[in-house]
Order: C-alpha cells, then structure tokens, then sequence
C-alpha cells in the first residue's frame, strides 16, 4: 500500500498544513502537522471527476469551490492560476484581484523521484487555501512513487 503525503510550512506559523490521500484520487488537508489529533479534514480536494471540486469533510459534504481554466473559487474568493512554465518544471503565480498571493516553483529531490514546491505566499493566504491551490496545479495524485513504495512529499 502506497501512501502520498503533502505538507505546506507557513513561515512565522508553528502549525503546517498537511494533506494525504483519501481514497482514488482525493486529497484531505487538515490544519495542524498530524491529521489524527485534529479530527476531521478542513478540506477534501475530489480530482476524480477531472476537475478540482474542493469539499469541506462533513455531514453535508457540499461542494466549496471548483476550478475552472484558470480560475479558482474556494469558499466564494477567486483566485486566477498563472502557469509560466509547462516542462520540465511547474512554476506558477496565484492572484486574488491584482494581488500575487502565491508563488510556487517546482524543483526535484536529490534522486530525482521526488517532486518539492517551494512556496511564497501573502501573509493573509489561508494555508488551508494554500495548499487547496497547489494541489489543484500540481495534481499530487499524478506524483512518481519513491523507489522504496512510499510517497514522497
């Protein structure tokens, strides 16, 4: 059984976002470095229906955003996704109106099986909306599997 796991780090916050997998291509993020102290996921990112369909993971599992093109709409804020690079290395740019609230830039890990995002974001950026964004862009359910069977992050 593989496992893929994301984290996302806040510089100046001491909690760090983190989201694994839960289930065929979905994606749970919880607030907090591990998942089972904070209960349940404050958001479920659903890849299979071949676009991003962000949920928060309740009762009533209604849908709380969706991606479409290059827009993103997460709990009714939009957000504009700007690819500057397509190969061999993801690198783009999230705006809410005129303001760039993430950069990311992908690069690989020593051994070439891992794939590593750094990030900027603006200060006010939930992490949770954070990571919602990169995953959507970056599709981790797409992500190689280490050599050992396990995911990298």
């Amino acid at each position: 059984m593989s496992r893929l796991t994301t984290t996302l780090r806040t510089v100046g916050e001491s909690a760090s976002v983190v989201s694994m997998q839960a289930g065929y291509q979905r994606q749970a993020i919880w607030r907090g470095s591990d998942p089972s102290l904070d209960g349940d996921p404050r958001l479920q990112v659903d890849f299979s229906s071949g676009s991003t369909l962000p949920y928060p993971d309740g009762p009533q599992r209604q849908q709380v955003g969706e991606r479409l093109g290059d827009t993103m709409r997460v709990w009714s804020q939009e957000y504009r996704i700007r690819r500057q690079w397509f190969w061999p290395k993801l690198l783009f740019t999230v705006t809410a109106g005129e303001r760039t609230v993430l950069r990311v830039r992908e690069r690989f890990g020593r051994n070439g099986s891992a794939r590593v995002f750094d990030t900027h974001s603006d200060a006010a950026l939930d992490p949770v909306v954070a990571l919602a964004l990169l995953l959507s862009e970056g599709r981790p359910h797409k992500m190689g599997l280490g050599r050992d069977g396990s995911a990298t992050s």
